[in-house]
């Protein structure tokens, strides 16, 4: 099987692909700069464009049985508003034109699955989030939110505070207010359970949060 991977070059980049690999999964990693990921040699395809280059998203996501985009705002001031969603728009337009429909998104409480109880913590610190970081806190909820209605079989995975860590597998998983979750999450746990969705039925059309086991 293959996968198709947007956000390879951030900080949880490395663990996704490490684990990609370690399954036995080919790998189509899409960057601005393939220098990024010279360590991987050819044990992986590198296809290089921006976010507005359909062609070059195409070329990535042709052949690909699931897509995981660990895409999200980064620190540089961009010269449009919701970048992400403006990308993750163009993945799902070429996802739909080539047939591919298994699409993993990182995102975060900002967005609520209808699952989801009444939680004071998780709510606070989304409230938080959106008074220091509104146009990020923005970004995040409409690319939810353009997934969560496409007709593809989306996963949402709300994440918590990331930090660098391999894998535990020590992770609670389910929805804020019904489930005990943690504030915190290694990226080796989070590329774990990333990956483990490109097969997995659970969490089809729904967006479970993630954390560290306490």
């Amino acid at each position: 099987m293959k996968i198709a991977l947007f956000g390879g070059t951030g900080p949880t980049g490395r663990y996704i692909i490490e684990e990609a690999l370690r399954k036995g999964y080919k790998l189509s990693v899409y960057t601005r700069g393939a220098g990024k990921l010279s360590a991987f040699g050819d044990r992986i395809e590198v296809i290089v464009g921006d976010l507005n280059n359909r062609e070059a998203i195409k070329a990535c996501v042709t052949g690909a049985d699931a897509v995981i985009s660990a895409l999200g705002p980064n620190k540089q001031k961009a010269q449009e508003k919701r970048p992400v969603m403006r990308g993750v728009r163009t993945i799902i337009s070429v996802m739909e034109e080539l047939s591919v429909r298994r699409l993993i998104q990182i995102s975060t409480a900002s967005y609520r699955d209808p699952k989801d109880g009444f939680d004071l913590r998780s709510r606070g610190l989304a409230t938080m989030f959106k008074l220091l970081a509104h146009n990020a806190y923005d970004d995040i909820k409409a690319t939810a939110e353009l997934v969560s209605n496409s007709h593809l079989d989306w996963s949402l995975v709300r994440i918590p505070f990331l930090k660098d860590g391999p894998a535990t597998a020590q992770v609670d998983v389910g929805w804020y207010g019904r489930t005990k979750l943690g504030m915190k999450l290694s990226r080796g746990n989070l590329a774990k359970f990333l990956v483990g969705q490109v097969t997995a039925k659970e969490f089809v059309r729904a967006a479970p949060g993630i954390a560290d086991r306490s």
